[in-house]
C-alpha cells in the first residue's frame, strides 16, 4: 500500500485554478521533494493533502485513508500521525517553546505538565536545541526556530513528515545542518517525506525523486539522479534557472 496516493487532484479558488489534475503515489520510507516556481502550487498541496482544503476532483489517501471523505474525528486521529513543518515555523508567539512542542500532544493525550515538558525537552534535544524550553520563539533565532518547529512536528512520532521549505531564509551552513537534520529524524521514525524545496542542494541531498510543480500541474517526477542531468525542456529550464523555455516567467 502508498504511504501517500494523490490521484486527479484539481483545486480552484475563486477564479484561480490552483491545482490541475495531479497525481502522484509515493512509498512507506520514500522521501519526495517538490520543486517549482513560487506560486506553482507546492504548498497547496501539501495543505489540501491533510485536508486543510478541499479540492472540487479527485482523491488523496493517507496510508490507505480517502483524506476528504473522513469524518471530522476521523480526520483527526489521522493527523495524529502526520507532522507538518511550516516555512515560517509557524510556532505561536505567546507560548514558550515548550508548550509549542506539545501543543497537540496536550489536545490528544492525558500527559501530566512534568510529562509534557519532559517530552518537549526530549524532541528539542533531538533537534539539537537545549535550554530553550522557557524562552519564546522571538528569543530564538531563525534557525533555531526552524529547528524548534521540527521538534513540534516529531512531538507523536508521525509516520508521515511534511516540510513546506524548511530551509528557507537561511544560510548555506544552517541550510544543510537542518538537511542532516531530516535526515535523520526520518531515519529513526522511519517516516515517508515529502519536502517542499527552492535549494537545489537540499533538494539533492533529501530526495528519493523529484517532482516539478508547473501552474498547478505536477510536470513530471525524476530520480534525482535523472533530474541532475536530464536535458528534458521542464526540468532543464528550471535546473538552470534560464529565462527562456516552456516555463512562463511571468504567470
Amino acid at each position: 500500500m502508498s504511504a501517500v496516493s494523490l490521484e486527479n487532484i484539481s483545486l480552484r479558488i475563486g477564479d484561480n485554478q490552483i491545482l490541475k489534475d495531479v497525481s502522484v503515489e509515493i512509498k512507506p520510507g520514500e522521501t519526495l521533494v517538490l520543486m517549482g516556481k513560487n506560486g506553482s502550487g507546492k504548498t497547496m498541496l501539501l495543505k489540501t493533502l491533510v485536508g486543510l482544503f478541499r479540492p472540487q476532483k479527485g482523491s488523496a489517501k493517507i496510508f490507505g485513508k480517502d483524506v476528504h471523505a473522513l469524518p471530522a474525528q476521523e480526520l483527526n486521529t489521522l493527523r495524529r500521525n502526520i507532522g507538518y513543518v511550516f516555512q515560517k515555523s509557524g510556532l505561536f508567539d505567546s507560548l514558550h517553546v515548550w508548550e509549542n512542542i506539545v501543543f497537540a500532544l496536550r489536545r490528544f493525550h492525558s500527559l501530566d505538565e512534568n510529562a509534557l515538558k519532559q517530552k518537549a525537552s526530549e524532541c528539542l534535544n533531538r533537534t539539537g536545541l537545549k535550554d530553550v524550553e522557557d524562552k519564546f520563539p522571538s528569543e530564538l533565532s531563525g534557525g533555531m526556530q526552524k529547528r524548534a518547529g521540527i521538534a513540534r512536528a516529531i512531538a507523536m512520532d508521525p509516520q508521515l513528515l511534511l516540510f513546506d521549505d524548511p530551509t528557507a531564509g537561511l544560510d548555506p551552513v544552517l541550510s544543510d545542518a537542518i538537511a542532516n537534520l531530516v535526515i535523520e529524524i526520518k531515519k529513526k521514525l522511519g517516516s515517508t517525506a515529502i519536502v517542499v524545496a527552492h535549494d537545489f542542494k537540499v533538494a539533492y541531498k533529501l530526495a528519493d525523486r523529484i517532482g516539478l510543480m508547473v501552474s498547478g500541474k505536477l510536470h513530471g517526477i525524476l530520480s534525482r539522479e535523472e533530474f541532475q542531468t536530464t536535458t528534458e525542456p521542464y526540468f532543464e529550464q528550471f535546473r538552470e534557472g534560464k529565462l527562456t523555455g516552456p516555463i512562463p516567467v511571468i504567470e
